[in-house]
């Protein structure tokens, strides 16, 4: 009897083995496959107006990827905000290096990587969004990108191909997404309005809301049922992991936030509750009050759906304004990204040359100095002396950093 057993597991191990070896094989074939896509007929856009909207597009989607570290170049590298277990997911040169950059790629090449996903090879690139934006918004891309923008400044990095492990390709291989069908010119966006049509393109053809605020790794998960209901884990922090929350307007979602609560999370990256948002949720300022109207008026639109977060998420800690500067460094997120080891560490060492009024006023108001920074606008949340003491303790801290 124990025999008959011991036969019974051993045969059901080797078909699970043999499951996963398949699915390994399959997933590894769509990751190698090359794939059939139209190079789109766009050109990179010269007019101010079309580089201002290109470069909008770029600080918010496509910067927190291709900017790896603290130089301010879209050089690429590894991304941080994914799990390790992934291997290593490695972000494109984007400067205008000619050789390690992307000055001698052409318009098309690059609008089809941006609407298709496709590599000028023909082999997929498994972690970037797929973008139906218009044709229009496609070419202020591709001028911003062909601009003297210091972000985009040659750069002479060489980043290699991702180095994937096998639980990536195993991942990422099987949550690939087909190829999209749409056509390679003639998108248009629809008319500008606080409409659901209007907030729907802003959201899943420029924005790609949902690409993280969905679970799973499935590339078709943005159109799926689950689409915008939070969940995606980025990475573990000491303090837990850090997931996408739930945008639907459920009640554990944005059912209580008012228009200009949303609008202050958008643009300035602070909660209803008075809690920094997290990277990697971007700040996309510079929105407009028909985008911004657009985009609430879209997501009321979308089925509500519950969702409560894993038990071992980070919990959101409003913070102690009342505790001195350095756990208030922490409690407001900025050691997240400003922090030892953190992606912008080096960043804040400039502040240590500043009068502490210009870095508190920096604290407070980073987007008048920056216009499109990523980093949360501290107005409402800290007064002058607040800011002010806080800024004296990063200059300090700032001060160590080799």
């Amino acid at each position: 009897m124990v025999k008959k057993i011991l036969i019974g597991i051993g045969g059901l191990v080797a078909l699970v083995v043999v499951a996963a070896v398949a699915l390994f094989l399959v997933a590894s074939s769509k990751l190698s496959a090359t794939v059939e896509a139209p190079l789109p007929p766009i050109t990179a856009a010269t007019d101010a107006q079309s580089l201002a909207r290109g470069k909008h597009i770029f600080e918010t989607i496509c910067y927190d990827c291709h900017v790896q570290d603290s130089s301010n170049r879209a050089a690429g590298g590894v991304m941080p905000d994914l799990p390790k277990a992934f291997g290593a997911v490695i972000t494109a040169n984007l400067t205008s290096h000619p050789t390690a950059g992307i000055q001698g790629v052409s318009d098309g090449h690059l609008a089809r990587a941006i609407r298709f996903g496709v590599r000028r090879d023909g082999h997929r690139m498994v972690t970037m969004p797929l973008f139906g934006m218009s044709d229009e918004d496609l070419a202020a891309v591709l001028g911003f990108l062909r601009s003297n923008d210091e972000i985009v400044a040659p750069d002479e990095r060489v980043q290699p191909a991702p180095q994937l492990s096998p639980v990536g390709k195993l991942a990422l291989g099987m949550g690939l997404a087909p190829v999209p069908t749409w056509p390679a010119s003639g998108i248009k966006a629809p008319p500008k309005g606080p409409t659901v049509e209007y907030g729907a393109y802003l959201a899943n053809e420029v924005y790609v809301c949902a690409e993280c605020h969905t679970p799973g790794v499935d590339g078709a998960k943005a159109r799926g049922p689950d689409a915008f209901k939070g969940g995606f884990k980025f990475v573990d922090t000491p303090e837990g992991g850090i997931y996408s929350t739930n945008i639907t307007f459920g009640e554990t979602g944005l059912a209580k936030y008012t228009l200009p609560e949303f609008s202050r999370a958008l643009q300035h990256g602070i909660n209803r509750e008075g809690i920094p948002l997290r990277l990697p949720m971007v700040r996309v300022r510079n929105l407009d009050d028909v985008d911004v109207q657009a985009l609430y008026t879209f997501l009321q639109s979308v089925p509500k759906a519950e969702a409560t977060l894993p038990e071992d998420a980070a919990p959101r800690v409003k913070a102690d304004l009342s505790a001195g500067p350095e756990k208030l460094f922490s409690q407001l997120g900025c050691a997240l990204c400003h922090g030892e080891g953190a992606k912008y560490h080096e960043r804040i060492k400039p502040a240590v040359g500043k009068p502490a009024a210009e870095v508190a006023r920096w604290i407070r108001n980073p987007e008048a100095t920056l216009p499109g920074t990523q980093m949360p606008t501290y107005h409402d949340l800290l007064n002058d002396e607040q800011a002010l003491e806080l800024a004296t303790w990063v200059q300090t801290y700032a001060a160590k950093i080799p």
